[in-house]
């Protein structure tokens, strides 16, 4: 088995929430990655798994709250560990994510008014994604793709 590689720095001493998450890699038929930025940084569609639900159904969920997207999933395509600071929720997390290709079949109005949609290039996203598992995963899924 794989082992699942992990991102970010474990602090010493302090209490981690494990979130399982899920995130979209959506490629629009130039080749750009879709991105959103958020007040706290850039990411890819996706975000914390409800109670019940499947990285299918949260990213699916998700993209149509952010973006405005209809998605039409795929099973996980990679997985890691990503520690983070919420500076927001003032807490520390352990998000075990779950990354899907995803294409769109659809649009809808999107509820998340301070989440701008962002097509970016490989090398764009790559520099303006937050988190390192985020930038791994479009790295890999790029090369994939070759």
């Amino acid at each position: 088995m794989n082992d699942i590689p992990v991102f970010g720095v474990q602090v010493a001493g302090c209490s981690y929430v494990h979130r399982p998450s899920a995130y979209a890699l959506i490629r629009n038929s130039a080749g750009q990655w879709a991105v959103v930025r958020t007040p706290q940084g850039c990411y890819l569609p996706g975000g914390g798994m409800e109670a019940d639900e499947s990285p299918q159904e949260t990213v699916e969920r998700e993209a149509r709250e952010e973006c405005g997207f209809v998605l039409e999933t795929r099973p996980p395509v990679a997985n890691a560990i990503q520690y983070v600071y919420s500076v927001e929720e003032k807490q520390y997390f352990e998000k075990a994510c779950h990354f899907l290709e995803a294409v769109i079949i659809g649009t809808v109005q999107p509820e998340e008014a301070d989440h701008e949609l962002l097509w970016l290039t490989l090398d764009q996203a790559m520099a303006c994604l937050l988190h390192e598992a985020h930038r791994w995963a479009v790295e890999r899924a790029a090369r994939q793709a070759l």
